[in-house]
């Protein structure tokens, strides 16, 4: 039988308060984490495999039309708007799969999804509070302004507390969670437009999920 599917929140954050984004959009455009994001979610080890990025509405509507759905990668759209609980319609000539509940996307994604790695979750908010409880890590970008005065403002934000007390940072496995297909930067930090970023890798501590 195959292996479940990893699930596997992946977010760039403001540091520490770990905002995540400002009127619906990121305040950053940061072209080495851009790529990061891109690597991770369509590398996979295995030949043949395939990664599904799962993301609210929002999300989705924040993606410029050109580049929807994400190349290379499954991508479900959940939403309340959606009558089924997981189900395929067609955009701009790809499959794009609909979903009104986090939880039974997850669920059925492998048994509906043929060759099914790891799944990815994307934002925004709300579908990041749904699923601390379901991941099994977190690939959080660190992010710091470089001058704190030029920290910029933030209305949406995960919960630290609830990141911390759920996952704990992984120091020493980072290079060995990924395929080969990711490369990841010689120095851990990146200075890039006014910003001095990190890619860290979360796993979650020894408790069942609840």
């Amino acid at each position: 039988m195959a292996s479940k599917p990893s699930i596997i929140s992946i977010v760039a954050c403001l540091m520490p308060e770990m905002g995540i984004g400002y009127n619906g959009k990121l305040p950053w455009r940061l072209k080495q984490e851009m790529a990061y994001f891109r690597q991770v979610t369509t590398g996979t080890f295995s030949s043949g495999a395939q990664n599904a990025v799962v993301m609210g509405r929002k999300t989705w509507e924040s993606i410029p039309p050109k580049f929807r759905p994400l190349p290379g990668r499954v991508n479900i759209v959940v939403s309340r708007q959606h009558g089924e609980e997981l189900a395929p319609t067609t955009f701009a000539n790809s499959t794009v799969w609909l979903s009104d509940s986090l939880t039974r996307c997850l669920e059925l994604l492998p048994e509906r999804v043929s060759n099914l790695e790891r799944i990815y979750v994307i934002g925004g908010g709300e579908i990041y509070a749904q699923t601390s409880i379901l991941s099994d890590y977190m690939l959080i970008t660190e992010v710091r302004p470089e001058d704190e005065a030029n920290r910029p403002p933030m209305d949406t934000f995960l919960d630290p507390g609830i990141v911390h007390s759920r996952f704990e940072r992984d120091f020493d496995n980072v290079k060995d969670f990924f395929p080969s297909q990711v490369v990841l930067p010689e120095e851990p930090q990146i200075h890039e437009n006014g910003y001095c970023y990190e890619f860290a890798l979360y796993k979650r501590r020894n408790t069942e999920k609840t």
